[in-house]
């Protein structure tokens, strides 16, 4: 298998909200990178968020000393995220849950271990090829599954931002679904909160792609243009590039 350098990219912006619930990390000790996009207004989404930035890659990073696999550590880092932010909820006033969206990429033996909880996503770009890897946990996505909507219909449904499994979800029993794929030189991975992914298309990020060598260069780029295209929302973005030696 061909060696692989990773660069990356980063950006956020509060948009026009009041303050920036988003927040990301690029951690190259683990090359593990994640976005996060809390619920639950201001101070508790900024903190549910926060806290998956935190507890994520400390437990991520843990579990892989103990040589425990890499989509396991995944997985039991998000359990143990989830668990935490329900714990720090308890304090919160009735009726107003917190929690928050977590994708993240953890690089790992040549392999790339790809997980999310929410409706924040991942896309991998190679050549003309976008693929979103990750399943948005919404109603109106589990709908379009189930054969009640169609994919355009799901779109524009008041459902498309509720969601059914996040961290903080008291009722997750099901883990998250850790994808793993082979990088290829010259592959792209998108991590973006939904205030980016509602407001590019398949084709910005074929074309960004292509255009873009610095992956700083492109995250600025991508998170300027979903404002741009009226995102009312926190913008946030992580460009992986896989380039060869």
């Amino acid at each position: 298998m061909a060696d692989i350098v990773l660069r990356v990219g980063s950006r956020t912006e509060q948009g026009v909200r009041p303050n920036n619930e988003d927040c990301y990390v690029v951690d190259l000790d683990h090359n593990l990178f994640l976005v996060a996009d809390g619920m639950g207004g201001q101070e508790r989404g900024e903190m549910a968020s926060g806290m998956a930035a935190e507890i994520i890659p400390k437990i991520v990073g843990d579990l892989l000393a103990k040589c425990v696999c890499a989509d396991m550590a995944v997985r039991d880092a998000l359990a143990e995220a989830n668990l935490a932010i329900i714990d720090a909820g308890r304090s919160q006033p009735a009726g107003r849950r917190m929690g928050t969206t977590t994708v993240l990429a953890l690089h790992h033996d040549q392999k790339c271990y790809v997980a999310g909880v929410g409706d924040s996503r991942a896309y991998v770009i190679r050549g003309d090829v976008v693929e979103q890897l990750t399943v948005d946990h919404s109603v109106a996505q589990a709908l379009v599954l189930s054969g009640a909507l169609t994919p355009e219909e799901a779109r524009h449904s008041p459902y498309q931002h509720v969601l059914h499994k996040f961290l903080g979800c008291t009722n997750m029993v099901e883990g998250a679904e850790v994808i793993p794929f082979s990088p290829q030189p010259g592959d792209r991975l998108l991590l973006g909160s939904d205030g980016l992914t509602n407001h590019i298309s398949d084709e910005d990020m074929r074309e960004g792609a292509r255009r873009f060598k610095d992956p700083q260069e492109w995250a600025d780029v991508l998170v300027k243009l979903a404002l741009s295209r009226g995102s009312r929302d926190n913008v946030t973005c992580v460009v992986i590039a896989f380039d060869g030696v």
